[in-house]
């Protein structure tokens, strides 16, 4: 399952709320566009009609269902369209100026393309077109009208435009602010996580050293300084333990510290997550609580996780705008753990690696299969999806 950010969520909202306020004010503005359709060139009054207005309301009933640079994509073509409408408007009059006093139909929406607009370009960018476009409105609406046009109420039209248009700007960008607001904090517990499970495991192996520091080195040294008879027995004996202890620390958990199953299960999740994708709760089978994984074969474990999460993320979706489905789930055992990290994406040619997949051959293949007991295997074919399958076991002992 694939983890969304909030700026994401928020803008899929936002552009279903756009769709739903275009149909409203296409529905008001509908007699207008009836009476005024005659006055103008055919072909673009049905294509203003049709791209102008249908463009909002097809681009929120896809808003859930397409990816995101989908919808940015369709929104910058909406707000393009309500830039070429105003400027073709006055060329498009076939009969001459409009009739009467209602003002052209797309006065009444071109604020809709101005949300559009807030949702693809940046904070000032937007205000600058927000204004242009205002501006460019009442223009247009001046000149429409012939000799019977009215100067003051096509500024009073252009500000109004501005104004109401200024607030619904404005809503859409604090909305999306908030959003990537809500998502550097998320980023920033998720990193605080990582930081938290490593100095748990760093923590546990100076609490183990200190345990032994005391219980054997202190041992030792408390009796080598008894002057009693016996003792330099008792203390070469004691010395000889604290050594071939302080030498297995050194070489097992000094220069290869080793993990457990609930130690490296969160460190996974959190390399998933911050990749992009929801890891599923690992399944601990019977024995799992005895595992213990090299912190070096951990470690690379854990950026295959991420490293693959990124790889389905940058390359799965699908050209047409399909959505993918992305699931990342492990399980433990007391004889080692298997990772798989899979997409029903477009896939690729996993015989010949591209060049830009570095990460698939060296944080995958690479990293893992150079761990001893460790196995790293990515199966791929064009239309058929990913699956990545990390595993590491256990070296069997000899009977």
């Amino acid at each position: 399952m694939i983890v969304e950010s909030a700026e994401d969520r928020i803008l899929r909202i936002l552009a279903l709320s756009i769709g739903v306020g275009a149909a409203v004010f296409t529905l008001l503005g509908l007699p207008a566009i009836v009476a005024q359709h005659r006055y103008l060139s055919p072909v673009f009054s049905v294509v203003a009609y049709a791209l102008f207005c249908g463009l909002p309301v097809g681009t929120a009933i896809v808003s859930f269902v397409v990816p995101v640079r989908v919808i940015r994509g369709l929104a910058a073509v909406h707000a393009a369209s309500g830039v070429g409408l105003i400027a073709f408007w006055i060329p498009a009059q076939v009969h001459g100026a409009l009739p009467g006093s209602p003002e052209p139909w797309i006065m009444g929406i071109i604020t809709i393309s101005m949300c559009s607009a807030a949702l693809v370009i940046g904070y000032l960018p937007s205000w600058i077109f927000m204004l242009g476009l205002a501006a460019g409105a009442g223009i247009m609406r001046f000149f429409a009208f012939g000799p019977n046009a009215d100067a003051s109420r096509a500024f009073e039209d252009a500000l109004m435009i501005a104004v109401y248009s200024a607030i619904m700007v404005s809503l859409i960008q604090l909305a999306l602010r908030a959003g990537r607001v809500q998502d550097s904090v998320a980023i920033a517990a998720r990193d605080a996580t990582a930081d938290a499970a490593a100095a748990d495991i760093l923590e546990r192996q100076r609490t183990k050293y200190h345990a032994f520091t005391h219980d054997d080195v202190l041992a030792t040294l408390n009796s080598a300084s008894r002057d009693a008879p016996g003792t330099a027995v008792l203390t070469r004996n004691s010395a000889q333990r604290a050594i071939a202890k302080l030498d297995a620390f050194r070489i097992d958990e000094g220069d290869d510290p080793q993990v457990s199953a609930s130690e490296l299960e969160p460190l996974l999740g959190t390399a998933a997550r911050i990749a992009g994708v929801e890891m599923e709760p690992a399944r601990m089978t019977r024995g799992s609580h005895t595992l213990r994984i090299p912190a070096e074969a951990g470690e690379a474990l854990v950026e295959a996780v991420g490293e693959a999460v990124r790889n389905s993320v940058r390359h799965a979706d699908w050209p047409d705008g399909r959505p993918v489905t992305r699931h990342v789930h492990c399980v433990f055992s007391a004889m080692g753990v298997e990772i798989i990290v899979a997409d029903d994406g477009r896939g690729f040619t996993s015989r010949t690696i591209a060049p830009d997949r570095l990460g698939v051959r060296l944080s995958i293949l690479q990293r893992v299969n150079a761990q001893p007991g460790g196995i790293a295997t990515v199966k791929s074919a064009r239309g058929h999806g990913t699956t990545v399958t990390l595993t590491w076991a256990v070296a069997e002992v000899p009977a």
